[in-house]
Formats: C-alpha cells, structure tokens, sequence
C-alpha cells in the first residue's frame, strides 16, 4: 500500500502557523484594548476596535479556507488531521475573542457615560486584573499552538481556576456596589457582561487547550473541570 502523498504538506502548515500568529497577533491587540478600556473607558478608540474587530472576521475566513485546502489537497497523516482540527477550533475560538474584546471596550464606553460618582475604583480594579489574566490565557494558547508545544497542565487549571474565581468576585462586587456607583441598573448589566466576556474567552481558550493536548498526545483532557 502506496504512504500517504504529503506533497507540500510541511511547507502548507507553516505558512498557516505564520498566518495563525497573525491572527492571534490582532487578538492581542483587541484584548489590550479591552483591558485599558475598564481603567479608562472614555479613552477607548472605538473606530480602531470596530476595524480591528473586521479584520478578525476577514481572518477567520481566510484562514478556515487555508486548512480546508490543506484537506483536500493532501493527504495528512492521522496526527496531522487533529492537528488541522485543532485549528479550525482555534480559528472559531480566537474569532470569538475578537467578538468579546470588542463587547467589553464596547460595554465600557457605554459606562462611562453613565452618571456615577466615580467610586468605582475596586469595580473596575477587579475586571482589570481578570481582563490581564485572559491576556495572559491567550498569549500561553498562542505560543503552544504556533510553536508546537505541550499545554502546561498545571499552569493552565491554576490560571483558568483564578480566572473563575475573579470572575465570581467581580459578579457579586457589582451586585452588592451601591446603585449609584454602578451606574445603575443598566450599568450593573453593562459591567456584569464585561465581566462575563472575558470569563467566556478563557473558557473557551480552556477547552481549546484540551483539543490541542488531545492533538499532540492523543489523549482526551477536560482543563475546565
């Protein structure tokens, strides 16, 4: 029986790694953006956040075709073909952070034109430090999956853990502040969906850090348990 035909396979997956960098490169942009806009929400350069947020749409697209391609075109090997799977999840989760990047400087922005009186300071201190450790998630996804490498199981669930924790603190911070300090209701609601989308990233960056173990080792782990 003939081997696989792997014609130009290795050279196919390195140009999608690179262009994968990219992608997570514009993430990383948008997430700094979303970050600075809780500590300074009337700064956010909300024209910059929509085109940031376009590009990721325009990746995605572009880069789902590239592994499809790659499928029909080749013949990948077994390890090969979970690796390609593990891609295409990565491109679906990294689009989705651009979605929640975009929500939070959006959310933000929307705040603070709201009237409070400005004590708000341990309010936004929380969501920051949680949007700074979903950063953190996103830029540890990105030098596994472009480098190739193993998931730090233990630095994965501890990050992960903290980020839950955080984000249960920020919930119950924000329903306890008094009324006028959250802006009211609909400032509750719009610091509430701030905090959930980036407890949202990490999960789903969680998850995709037990389909790239399963990639790499062909073993089924669930880091978000």
């Amino acid at each position: 029986m003939a081997p696989p035909v792997r014609t130009n396979l290795d050279q196919r997956m390195n140009l999608i790694k690179e262009t994968m960098d990219e992608f997570f490169e514009s993430i990383t942009k948008e997430y700094k953006h979303a970050v600075n806009a809780v500590s300074s929400p009337s700064e956010v350069p909300v024209e910059k956040v929509l085109k940031l947020r376009e590009r990721a749409q325009r990746q995605a697209e572009a880069l789902s075709q590239e592994l499809l391609l790659v499928l029909t075109l080749n013949q990948p090997l077994l390890q090969d073909l979970r690796v390609i799977a593990a891609y295409l999840r990565g491109v679906d989760v990294i689009e989705r952070l651009a979605r929640h990047a975009r929500d939070v400087s959006l959310c933000m922005v929307e705040w603070s034109e709201l009237e409070t009186p400005g004590q708000d300071d341990i309010l936004r201190k929380g969501l920051g430090e949680l949007g700074q450790n979903v950063s953190v998630l996103v830029e540890t996804m990105r030098t596994c999956l472009i480098e190739q490498i193993e998931i730090d199981s233990d630095e994965i669930t501890s990050l992960w853990a903290t980020i839950q924790s955080q984000h249960q603190e920020c919930i119950q911070e924000i329903l306890q502040a008094e009324k006028d300090v959250t802006g009211g209701r609909n400032g509750r609601m719009l610091l509430s969906k701030v905090s959930t989308r980036f407890e949202r990233s990490g999960y789903n960056l969680v998850r995709l850090a037990g389909l790239w173990h399963y990639a790499l080792e062909n073993e089924w782990v669930h880091y978000e348990h």
